[in-house]
């Protein structure tokens, strides 16, 4: 599987308990009940494994036991691993949520790669995307307009002149 293929869904934060269950940050709040399998990062290729059982402890925290891994020592090695799921687990209902947008990269077609998206902030009177490079927060109103295409985890924007050059001064 490759990493286009996929989306950010977040990482092993911890292990819990001693027969290799591990604690999963979530990047959005889950939505996922019934999965047979996750990716994780191993060695820069996306390792496929199966779940035997999958339990949200809060909104953003799972609790999950992988097959084969049984030990305290099995499920160490996975912590600070990240975990991706595969495009196709968002179904039409989640591809119209724009949390399931969170951690995709943003490309501006006039600045290039300008960060991910790290929140959507809808508290205000239009939606905006909040986008970090760790260096500069963008904040660019989510519209119809400004959004060229989403492909793989990448969203494409075209914003107009000056509106990125605002957060960069």
């Amino acid at each position: 599987m490759k990493k286009e293929d996929c989306f950010f869904l977040g990482y092993i934060s911890r292990k819990h308990g001693y027969k290799g269950d591990v604690n999963i940050k979530l990047e959005t709040p889950a939505k996922y009940k019934e999965l047979a399998h996750m990716f994780i990062e191993l060695n820069g290729g996306l390792v496929p494994f199966f779940i035997d059982s999958f339990r949200l402890k809060k909104e953003n925290i799972a609790l999950v036991k992988f097959e084969d891994v049984d030990s305290e020592e099995d499920a160490q090695a996975l912590v600070g691993k990240e975990v991706f799921l595969s495009l196709e687990f968002i179904d039409e209902s989640q591809q119209n949520d724009l949390a399931a947008l969170i951690g995709f990269e943003a490309i501006d077609s006039k600045h290039g790669n300008i960060g991910k998206v790290t929140d959507i902030l809808d508290n205000t009177a239009q939606e905006l995307f909040q986008i970090s490079n760790g260096d500069q927060e963008f904040l660019i109103p989510i519209t119809e307009e400004f959004i060229q295409k989403i492909e793989g985890n990448t969203i494409y924007l075209e914003t107009p002149e000056g509106l990125i050059d605002l957060f960069l001064e």
